[in-house]
């Protein structure tokens, strides 16, 4: 059992009661409880030994028919970009084509009025939350305001972007600033944690990739990088060529004609330019061949997959079944809900599960694709949450027991939970989404 004999000398709290309780991908206990005071789960483990152990002044709260779950890591998101429509408010569709979706996201950014982002950023954690995601790796948006009242447990990646080398001190400036403004707001609001973001290799020269990796490193934060998302990203990451230099940088005013492609090999370059460390978090990974995804991991990177986002765009997608067949671990994320039809990381599990062509069962796949979303997804954002131990932050969600007994637990957990089966999500001990919200 997960537990302490010292959870008996903690302060008033609430013991959960479940039919089930999946602590983490493997430990499930049925009929299964976890006891949480002060946003911390004091132990977890069978209904019987948790009420045992329990002080008499516990709440009890019974959720029969549900199991209960380490909440959901969305490991890349970008919350304040919105659902994009035209000047009526009718939705927009998804442009097959990555630069012109790219292309949509600036005339998006430029038209956008400055106090529309604190409105898209909670309607997208709202959303978030009722699919039972309780963290986020979110890549900050234009108002850092809007975290300092995050429902959710994040680490918010202060963004570079500046590819011309003249640029490359007034970015290194602003994301500094952007850290500190995020340092300040973690004091107010302890569910965040700063990170730094160069944003992708052809928007991102090398003295910027330097100086964003340099300052990461000093101040021990994680980065987060976009990589490998699409053919026109490594066509130009290659020789300078395709529409990145064609249609992307003359939109925005700036002539690359001189980019003749970064001369070496991805993980060379990461490696060159420091990036290349425990700590880096790379999002996409479309176009990456299982050599280079070994070599990444080899060197610490870590990997976060949104396969529905590249669907959309015509990316292709990330090789799943090296990742999963290769033991390397992989997190799961929507990206914005520009690419997305919602927030919902069950729904990127089952488009995962789709991709898998190797000879792993379904139930240990399922597995696997479970402790993504939770484990592996923490472990990515150096969050420490992702599972129902001592200790641990208490962020867990509630959904309707799909029933199974082993492995066929998490079958049908990929397989069948909807928004609609999210009984109640708790982040830090406090109920955000469900009847106690």
């Amino acid at each position: 059992m997960r537990t302490s004999a010292e959870a008996g000398q903690t302060s008033d709290g609430t013991v959960y009661v479940a039919s089930r309780l999946v602590a983490d991908p493997e430990y499930v206990f049925a009929p299964g409880a976890v006891a949480v005071a002060n946003g911390i789960v004091l132990a977890a483990g069978p209904k019987d030994d948790i009420l045992r152990m329990a002080p008499s002044s516990f709440a009890v709260r019974e959720l029969p028919g549900a199991a209960i779950l380490p909440g959901l890591v969305n490991a890349h998101t970008h919350l304040q970009i919105p659902r994009l429509t035209d000047p009526a408010g009718q939705p927009l569709p998804i442009p097959p084509n990555f630069v012109d979706w790219l292309l949509q996201v600036i005339v998006w950014r430029m038209q956008a009025y400055p106090s529309s982002f604190a409105g898209n950023f909670a309607e997208a954690t709202r959303e978030a939350i009722s699919f039972g995601t309780t963290s986020a790796g979110e890549i900050a948006g234009p108002d850092l305001t809007v975290y300092s009242s995050c429902p959710l447990r994040a680490r918010v990646f202060a963004e570079g972007i500046g590819f011309a080398p003249e640029a490359a001190p007034a970015v290194l400036e602003a994301v500094g600033e952007s850290i500190r403004q995020l340092e300040v707001l973690s004091a107010v609001n302890p569910l965040l944690a700063p990170g730094v973001s160069p944003h992708t290799l052809y928007t991102v020269g090398e003295g910027l990739l330097r100086s964003l990796a340099a300052l990461a490193s000093g101040k021990k934060l994680p980065v987060c990088l976009h990589l490998a998302e699409s053919a026109a990203e490594m066509e130009f990451l290659s020789r300078g060529g395709g529409e990145i230099a064609t249609r992307l940088y003359p939109f925005v005013g700036q002539d690359v004609s001189s980019f003749r492609g970064i001369g070496r090999s991805i993980p060379g370059h990461l490696s060159a330019t420091g990036l290349l460390r425990e700590g880096l978090l790379l999002a996409h990974n479309v176009h990456l061949a299982a050599g280079q995804i070994d070599a990444l991991r080899a060197a610490g990177a870590r990997f976060v997959l949104c396969p529905r986002s590249n669907e959309a765009h015509g990316n292709g997608a990330p090789d799943v079944t090296h990742f999963v067949d290769a033991g390397i671990p992989f997190a799961l994320g929507t990206d914005s809900l520009g690419s997305v039809p919602d927030l919902d990381l069950w729904e990127e599990s089952r488009r995962a599960r789709s991709l898998y062509r190797g000879k792993m069962g379904d139930a240990a796949l399922c597995r696997e694709l479970f402790r993504a979303l939770t484990v592996n997804g923490a472990a990515a954002l150096a969050l420490p949450t992702g599972t129902l131990a001592q200790g641990v932050p208490a962020d867990f969600v509630a959904v309707d027991d799909p029933g199974g007994e082993g492995a066929e637990i998490f079958v049908r957990l990929v397989e069948g939970t909807q928004r609609s089966n999210v009984r109640l999500t708790v982040v830090g001990g406090r109920p955000v989404h469900g009847d106690a919200a």
